[in-house]
């Protein structure tokens, strides 16, 4: 009992003096085009979220990626064995996951930021609004990490006529 007191004073006299630091690091990342990338390092221990959720606005009436899904190795060599499923399609439109090579969007600091040179192997979500929807729509999907438990990602996709920038796209 005491040496736990102790251990948790000294610990919190490390974090003050700046010997420690508390690590917040997210699962998947996401990048200014709507990419998402896995694999992000995270302490020894510390459980990967349940449940994350992403908010994504797309003009009306064109197909849209939304997101990229990879999980990689530090050489930047693909870990087999990633499984994406949609759970829940959209109401007010359709969402499909393809196969495609993409650049993963790692942050600055990540063992595997290096890897966004080069397009690797993963999987794209893509959504396409029902013709001249306008609104919000949700797409709730189940991943099973190579390296970890799964997890479901829900995107509130809102969908917006005119004026909503075009981000590139390929099919």
């Amino acid at each position: 009992m005491i040496t736990g007191r102790l251990m948790a004073a000294a610990a919190a006299v490390a974090l003050v003096a700046g010997c420690m630091q508390r690590v917040d690091v997210t699962p998947v990342t996401l990048n200014a085009n709507g990419g998402t990338a896995a694999g992000v390092a995270r302490p020894a221990g510390m459980p990967m979220p349940e449940h994350l959720s992403v908010a994504r606005t797309v003009p009306a009436d064109l197909d849209r990626k939304l997101g990229f899904f990879v999980s990689l190795h530090e050489d930047c060599t693909v870990v087999p064995g990633l499984d994406i499923r949609i759970l829940t399609s959209p109401t007010h439109g359709t969402a499909r996951l393809q196969g495609e090579k993409d650049y993963p969007s790692f942050p600055a600091g990540n063992p595997r930021a290096s890897c966004n040179k080069a397009t690797a192997p993963g999987q794209q979500l893509w959504y396409q609004p029902a013709p001249g929807f306008i609104g919000t729509d949700v797409v709730l999907l189940q991943i099973y990490w190579p390296t970890g438990p799964a997890q479901t990602l829900t995107y509130t996709i809102t969908v917006q006529g005119g004026g909503v920038p075009p981000t590139p796209a390929t099919k």
